[in-house]
């Protein structure tokens, strides 16, 4: 037995009714049959079911495909098509809208429970993925930390809005850019020399956290200059296949300020404790990624 809710598209209304009979035996619940493109999108829009079976050839102006289309657009909701026949450039335009199966026509019954059992759980996995994307991204916006995140190019695919405002840069501007270019680091000191953790990351894939008794300078896109701490980390598969790359990082200005204030007063500095709080950021920051 199942509870899914079904909506016919079929304007061949002895095939619509036979598909209705069938699909109520086995447990669906068919919410109603339309026979014209318009009308699909009008009554899906209003009841919301969890699948759609559309003809792709229907009577009148909007076929099955363009109605699909504007399903798949506005409300998400998974489509299979059934077809007794079409030509390549109707099945091109039907796979723009990436249907969740075929059903080819005269059909059996198995087939038809088959392909819509499978369509309904490739939906269930995808909703789920899409709802633990956005929890996972809801976390990443919200932290502390700064967070870009990479592909196996070092190119950027995100970044959460503390890494916006470290950096200067907006996500929508710098997707697909260099993570190298958008988070420029150099060592303070003589002979100031340049570093990329993220393709090193990548390059060596092992996960790399700046040293504490460094000074690493972050410079942002108007120029301005701060002290980090980072961690960077390659992403990797189930199959310990690379996906891509993480960086995160942690403005430490304000404590080195603090610290080198202080050092100027207080002889010996480097045993207290704003020496030990840098290793306590740079480890929480380890920690929180």
């Amino acid at each position: 037995m199942t509870d899914n809710r079904v909506w016919i598209v079929e304007d061949e209304s002895i095939v619509a009714m036979d598909l209705k009979s069938r699909l109520e035996s086995r447990g669906y619940e068919v919410l109603g049959i339309s026979g014209s493109g318009e009308d699909a999108v009008e009554k899906i829009r209003l009841h919301k079911p969890d699948i759609v079976l559309m003809d792709i050839v229907l009577k009148g102006d909007m076929d099955g495909i363009a109605a699909s289309g504007i399903i798949k657009e506005e409300l998400g909701i998974p489509v299979v098509y059934l077809t007794a026949y079409a030509d390549t450039k109707t099945l091109e335009r039907a796979k723009q809208t990436e249907p969740y199966g075929y059903i080819i026509k005269p059909f059996k019954e198995s087939d038809v429970i088959t392909t819509l059992e499978i369509a309904l759980y490739k939906a269930s996995m995808e909703r789920k993925l899409r709802e633990s994307d956005r929890w996972i991204r809801t976390m990443i916006r919200s932290t502390g930390e700064g967070i870009i995140a990479t592909d196996t190019e070092g190119l950027v695919k995100f970044m959460n809005p503390v890494a916006e405002m470290l950096t200067g840069y907006k996500e929508k501007d710098v997707i697909g850019e260099p993570a190298s270019e958008i988070f420029p680091l150099t060592m303070e000191g003589p002979g100031t020399s340049s570093l990329d953790p993220v393709t090193q990351a990548l390059d060596d894939e092992v996960s790399l956290t700046s040293d504490e008794d460094e000074r690493i300078i972050l410079t942002a896109k108007d120029g301005t200059e701060r002290y980090v701490g980072y961690i960077a980390s390659p992403i990797k598969d189930d199959r310990k296949k690379l996906m891509g790359a993480v960086l995160a990082f942690r403005d430490l200005t304000e404590h080195i300020h603090m610290e080198e204030m202080v050092k100027r007063v207080v002889p010996g500095i480097r045993d207290t404790p704003f020496r030990d709080l840098l290793k306590d950021e740079m480890e929480r920051l380890g920690r929180s990624t």
